[in-house]
């Protein structure tokens, strides 16, 4: 039985044999097929594969364009940072390299698990900006340290900086943090791989916002060579793309001018503006109190930003351009001229008894006893409110509307700097749109033009606005403003002024006026300049924060000293220089200073004084040469810096 099973036993299995050394053969063959498909017939692409694995594209950050004077004086500028990144695809748990960096730096935990997160968010790809800002003992120590720092770089990169601190503030603005909304509006993928470099910042305020796409630059770009982790392994610096830097916005501030403004108005609710007659250049835009723009580079305490909110001082309005101020005396110089327009005569008399009887009620001169005969001429000199009650009368609030319309008042002038407002000057017209759902309150009342013509009721204004009507007063021109004289080294276009749509004559008698208030004894006497070819014509102006009411004239007046701060008066000025040849006008609005004529005037006359010193209109400005001479690239450490 067994030896006649061996056959049988034999043939099974070769036949088992046969089977299993084919299908191992099928198997291997298989595997040669497709070793041949890959290794042979898509060599070239998965060689190019290869190759993309092994190089990675870096970005270089462009420095930001500076931000510069009328002389080419930094006022916005980039300096030396000191600054820590982690790398986390060089290292194994960044919440534990977070915690060793935090023994040499200050690393608050809810700042480390905003790292972490965004970490998480972005997948590790880039380097993240750990703490930047350190002072040099801080940045050695953690430099020593670095062979114990898994996945920390300590590099130096580029970080804003403002060398006039808080007197540009509310000019240049500063820059903040890139945001998901930032990323969400660039159209292009290249900016929105530059926004989300460590560190990077963007224009959050002032001509640093409104410039942002000429002054971030244009990246640069370098090639890496990574291993399988993605660990860089060596940087081709010489084959590397070049960033631009930003371009250089040069303006028509005059730096030093700026600083005397802002010292002349220090421990005040202030602002003042100078305005170049000629070409319409600012020259001073000045705000008190201001705050510091280094402050929101590097991070300001939660404590100062409380403070800043609630202060009653308002540091974070730019009031030339923001606050708006019933208008006061100054306005008589439109009122004045629309009085002529209306054929009121430069020698109309009216008698000033204090107060003037007009439908039930008096309205008061400011001057207690009045100021007895007064003409245009005078009114403007004593600032006597009565001689405009009595034009008011028949003066039409529409023809003084556009008469305050063409002297600047009313309106923007988009100087590239955000939050500007345009004031109110009422009319019919504004009155009905007001009052659009209230249809008895949409007619305009006689007595309303009373109020009106002083700078009262419904009419406010701001310093810029005041300063454009010195400026047109004193030059019969349409002046508008500007700020920004040059963009790299473009020039922006200077700006032809037209003749005011008025009788050019109407202006004498104003200017005359103006002129009497600081050099004939008038309402600003103290404020003169003394030298007679500095020769100041100015007005003054005083508004009223709340109506006082006929019981309280009843029992006397408070002594506006001894009102509470926030009750006070307002006090204005407005001037120009030299009266003979207007080349400069200037604003000065001091809030709840009681009175123009011992607030705003004497302020305003050491601001002009510092500019008729100086004369920057004698001195030449930077060109486009010296501007492009400024620009530069800069090739540092790719993705890093800002």
């Amino acid at each position: 039985m067994r030896g006649g099973s061996d056959p049988e036993r034999k043939e099974v299995f070769t036949r088992r044999a046969v089977l299993f050394s084919g299908g191992v053969s099928l198997l291997f063959g298989g595997v040669a097929a497709r070793l041949y498909h890959l290794q042979i017939a898509r060599h070239d692409t998965f060689e190019d594969l290869a190759l993309e694995n092994q190089f990675n594209t870096r970005v270089i950050t462009p420095l930001r364009g500076e931000i510069v004077d009328r002389f080419g004086v930094s006022l916005a500028t980039n300096r030396q940072n000191f600054r820590v990144l982690l790398v986390p695809e060089e290292t194994s748990d960044p919440a534990e390299a977070l915690q060793k960096i935090a023994n040499f730096v200050d690393l608050p935990p809810a700042r480390r698990d905003r790292i972490l997160r965004e970490i998480r968010r972005t997948g590790g790809v880039n380097p993240v900006q750990v703490v930047d800002n350190l002072d040099w003992d801080e940045f050695s120590k953690i430099s020593f340290a670095r062979p114990e720092l898994e996945g920390t770089l300590p590099e130096v990169g580029e970080t804003r900086a403002y060398p006039f601190s808080s007197a540009t503030a509310f000019v240049v603005g500063y820059v903040g943090a890139v945001t998901d909304r930032d990323l969400q509006a660039e159209n292009q993928e290249e900016e929105r791989v530059l926004l989300r470099q460590p560190g990077f910042k963007v224009g959050r305020d002032g001509l640093e916002r409104t410039y942002e796409r000429e002054l971030r630059g244009v990246a640069g770009a370098m090639q890496v060579k990574v291993n399988a982790h993605g660990r860089v392994l060596k940087e081709y610096r010489e084959e590397a793309v070049q960033p631009e830097q930003g371009r250089t916005l040069a303006l028509t501030i005059d730096a030093e001018l700026q600083m005397a403004a802002m010292k002349e108005l220090e421990g005040e609710s202030a602002s003042a503006v100078v305005i170049d007659i000629e070409t319409g250049d600012v020259l001073v835009l000045a705000s008190t109190p201001a705050f510091d723009p280094n402050l929101f580079n590097t991070g300001i305490p939660a404590d100062l930003w409380k403070e800043f909110n609630e202060s009653p001082y308002k540091p974070l309005l730019n009031k030339p351009l923001g606050g708006v101020y019933p208008p006061g005396s100054t306005f008589k110089a439109v009122s004045a001229i629309a009085a002529q327009r209306s054929g009121v005569k430069t020698n109309h008399s009216v008698r000033c008894l204090g107060r003037f009887w007009y439908g039930n009620r008096y309205f008061h001169c400011w001057k207690q006893g009045g100021h007895g005969y007064v003409d245009m001429k005078a009114s403007l000199k004593h600032s006597c409110d009565t001689f405009y009650y009595d034009i008011a009368q028949t003066l039409d609030i529409d023809l003084l509307a556009d008469t305050a319309t063409k002297l600047g008042l009313g309106q923007s002038y988009n100087l590239g700097i955000p939050g500007e407002r345009a004031g109110v000057m009422p009319s019919r017209a504004w009155k009905a749109e007001y009052y659009a759902g209230d249809p008895e309150n949409q007619k305009w009342y006689p007595g309303e033009t009373l109020s009106a013509i002083i700078g009262q009721g419904a009419v406010t204004s701001t310093p810029l606005q005041l300063a454009v009507m010195a400026a047109r007063v004193a030059s019969g021109r349409e002046i508008r403003p500007r700020i920004v004289r040059m963009i790299g080294d473009t020039v922006t276009k200077q700006p032809t002024f037209a003749q005011i749509d008025i009788d050019q004559g109407y202006f004498d008698v104003v200017r005359a006026g103006m002129n009497a208030v600081t050099n004939e004894g008038g309402t600003a006497a103290r404020s003169r300049l003394e030298n007679p070819e500095w020769q100041l014509a100015g007005k003054t102006g005083t508004s009223q924060v709340y109506r006082i009411t006929a019981e309280e004239r009843a029992k006397g007046l408070t002594k506006p000293e001894q009102l509470p701060w926030e009750r006070r008066d307002h006090a204005l000025f407005i001037c120009f220089a030299p009266y003979e040849s207007p080349r400069y006008a200037c604003s000065v609005v001091i809030e709840h200073g009681i009175g123009g004529a011992r607030a705003a005037g004497p302020k305003a006359r050491e601001i002009m004084r510092a500019v008729m010193q100086k004369d920057p209109a004698r001195i030449p400005a930077i060109g486009p040469a010296a501007i492009a001479a400024r620009g530069s690239t800069d090739a540092r450490e790719p993705g890093r810096g800002a």
